[in-house]
């Protein structure tokens, strides 16, 4: 029931009521590995980072093998920059969750972000295999592939995106942005 209302709270925006009940569990239960990784992604809503992944580590302290608390933290490194401590976090995740199509999608992003796009559009490929309507792995393979100048991949890629969330701006302006760069080299 606790854990039902906690994420009722985080589903409305409600993150700090979220972080308040996560906060009475553990003051009850201190080794709660889940409660941790819960609470770090609740103050990762509310922007405080830094306290994110003090219990995503936490968690991982309490559960080496917890899944989503190495995705979790590796998403976190990869916003701060830390992109090779992201890497073995989410490659770390992977190994426990090979099919975790979130966690391919995030990897991908962090391999992008290295400028590793061969392995950034192997990642988004894992995803979809994974879950096909992802419209997230879409965007970021039609990214992906437009930054390598595959330009009807990207086409194909933000295409579908916008079928499975039709009114995404960053897709459309992307498709709209790729559309517009391929009929001037046609030209």
């Amino acid at each position: 029931m606790h854990s039902s209302w906690v994420l009722l709270l985080e589903n409305q925006g409600r993150h700090d009521e979220a972080i308040s009940h996560y906060l009475q569990a553990l003051a009850l239960k201190p080794g709660y590995a889940v409660a941790h990784n819960n609470l770090g992604v609740a103050l990762s809503k509310e922007g405080r980072f830094d306290e994110a992944i003090d219990h995503y580590q936490k968690a991982l302290r309490l559960d080496p093998a917890y899944g989503d608390a190495h995705c979790n933290l590796g998403i976190e490194l990869g916003r701060r920059g830390q992109l090779d401590q992201a890497t073995t976090e989410l490659q770390l995740a992977l190994k426990l969750q090979p099919n975790d199509a979130e966690t391919h999608n995030n990897l991908g992003v962090v391999f992008e972000q290295k400028g590793l796009l061969d392995d950034a559009i192997a990642q988004y490929a894992q995803a979809l295999k994974a879950k096909p309507d992802s419209a997230q792995a879409h965007f970021n393979l039609g990214v992906a592939f437009s930054r390598k100048g595959e330009l009807d991949e990207s086409i194909r890629e933000f295409q579908q995106a916008l079928k499975l969330k039709p009114n995404d701006a960053a897709a459309q302006t992307n498709l709209a942005a790729v559309l517009a760069f391929k009929k001037s080299r046609e030209n």
